[in-house]
């Protein structure tokens, strides 16, 4: 969650137009309505993102110009994705009415719910916002109308049909939440544009695709959002700290030991060391209800409004510090165990999902660049990475990446070598996990601050790889030079970045 003052410019417009020809009379008056109540309460969003290469970290990416789209929640704030403000450098906001710049500050954001507030400065509003409150019906098969402001100032809509919801992982982040999914929409979708079933917003737009669909943050996660970011200290929602796996079998029924009356359930396949669950679980426990409701084989559960559900939005729909109540099999016997809801920050990971608005975290000594493991650098190998990246590395990312200890916190690893005096015949290592800088065991980057001090009386820098790789030898006279050479010949800014 980070909170960062931005400029935001908002200037209006008068111009309204429909993206579709309306028929009836009556049908007319209703979408004049909406559409006449929706130009207080919408803006078109202008931004700039940077983010920095991952294999030249000390770099900034191009600034790179995209657009999005917001709502009102308040008379002077603003609700939009988290994803149109990842790696944010500017926001505008093209607001219907008013032809000025208004500054703001980005109050919030929740990267896991895909949820940011911005606030706007009610010094330079001509007139406020006209807030909309989200409904939490859910009226299954009902035409949706979604509204948007172009940058050329005029006000559209267009039409679908609300069909179905699912659980699934947000388009920026490892958590899973619940998703609207409207079919047959009569355009793609912008993402933070607000979809209505007649005059109710029910939530607004986070991702869209090619075959005329669309997904929702749903108006029950906006209202616990902004219910929560109204108090002091923003808390967050539930993220699941462990992995399950069907229970179809009967022989692993019967080897767990449960009697064939209990049909129920799903089988714990690994359990975290972060998130909710983690600290009360165990491999190869039976999951067999949540707060009461009872899991199918499958995982999943029947939700009084949705249907059926996969059991994670019983534990990502709670605001962290709630209590959830898991029924077990466990060692032949039914017991209950009570857990704290938790959550848990990207770079908490020991291979973080991602790291948004954040510099990556390097050292560059005599030409040998260590950094800290991450999705997005592994992503860096582009399509099919998962394939091309070591699969040393992949392991870290596949297995253990929701698994650091006070042992480990992240994965430092040699991404490759600039090419020097100090280094030659060391120019070809590249992506080898990190065990020991000068005999001291690596845990994270600002390990290797400490353990550069270490031996003060020997000549030389020791680094030792996994996997029985060669040891790398630096000569510590050389060094300065060296780095002052690398730093001139290779454009390097600054031969280091250590995140607190």
């Amino acid at each position: 969650m980070t909170k960062r003052t931005v400029l935001v410019s908002v200037v209006l417009g008068a111009v309204i137009a429909l993206s579709a020809p309306l028929n009836a009379a009556d049908d007319r008056q209703t979408k004049g309505d909406s559409i006449e109540a929706m130009k207080q309460s919408v803006v078109y969003l202008k931004t700039a993102f940077y983010g920095y290469e991952q294999l030249q970290p000390w770099k900034h990416k191009a600034l790179t110009e995209n657009h999005g789209y917001a709502c009102a929640v308040g008379e002077y704030q603003v609700l939009t994705t988290a994803w149109n403000v990842a790696d944010l450098a500017l926001v505008k906001a093209l607001r219907y009415g008013q032809n000025e710049f208004v500054g703001a500050k980005i109050k919030l954001v929740d990267y896991g719910s895909n949820l940011c507030l911005i606030e706007l400065d009610p010094n330079a509003m001509a007139e406020p916002l006209k807030p909309l409150v989200f409904s939490e019906d859910y009226p299954k098969g009902a035409e949706v109308d979604f509204y948007w402001l172009s940058s050329d100032n005029r006000l559209y809509n267009g039409r679908g049909y609300l069909d179905r919801v699912r659980l699934e992982q947000t388009n920026i982040s490892y958590e899973k939440r619940l998703h609207y999914v409207v079919a047959n929409t009569s355009r793609r979708t912008g993402i933070g544009q607000v979809y209505c079933v007649g005059s109710k917003p029910i939530g607004i737009a986070c991702w869209s695709n090619d075959n005329k669909e669309a997904g929702l943050v749903p108006g029950e996660l906006i209202n616990r959002f902004l219910s929560a970011a109204a108090k002091p200290d923003y808390k967050g929602f539930g993220a699941v700290g462990f992995v399950t796996s069907e229970l179809l079998d009967p022989v692993m029924r019967a080897f767990l030991k449960m009697p064939p009356t209990v049909k129920n359930g799903v089988y714990v396949s690994d359990v975290y060391n972060l998130g909710t669950g983690c600290d009360v679980l165990k491999q190869a426990d039976v999951i067999l209800a949540i707060d009461g409701s009872t899991l199918n084989s499958h995982g999943r559960f029947e939700h009084a409004k949705y249907e059926w559900l996969d059991y994670q939005h019983l534990i990502t729909n709670k605001t962290v510090g709630e209590k959830v109540l898991f029924e077990l099999w466990r060692d032949g016997k039914k017991i209950e165990v009570r857990a704290e809801v938790k959550n848990f920050k990207a770079s908490q990971m020991l291979v973080p999902f991602h790291e948004y608005d954040r510099q990556p975290e390097y050292i560059i000594t005599g030409g040998f660049i260590l950094q800290k493991l991450t999705r997005r650098y592994l992503a860096r190998w582009g399509d099919g990475w998962t394939g091309k990246v070591s699969p040393h590395l992949y392991h870290y990312y596949r297995d253990l990446a929701y698994k650091p200890t006070a042992e480990r916190s992240n994965i430092v690893i040699l991404s490759y070598v600039l090419p020097a005096n100090i280094n030659l015949g060391y120019k070809d290592l590249g992506q080898l996990v990190v065990k020991k800088f000068n005999g001291m065991t690596i845990r994270s980057v600002a390990d290797v601050l400490e353990a550069r001090k270490l031996n003060p009386d020997s000549k030389y820098d020791v680094i030792e790889f996994e996997m029985d790789n060669p040891l790398v030898v630096i000569p510590r006279a050389q060094l300065p030079a060296a780095d002052a050479f690398i730093s001139r010949n290779y454009g390097v800014t600054k031969l280091q970045n250590v995140n607190p």
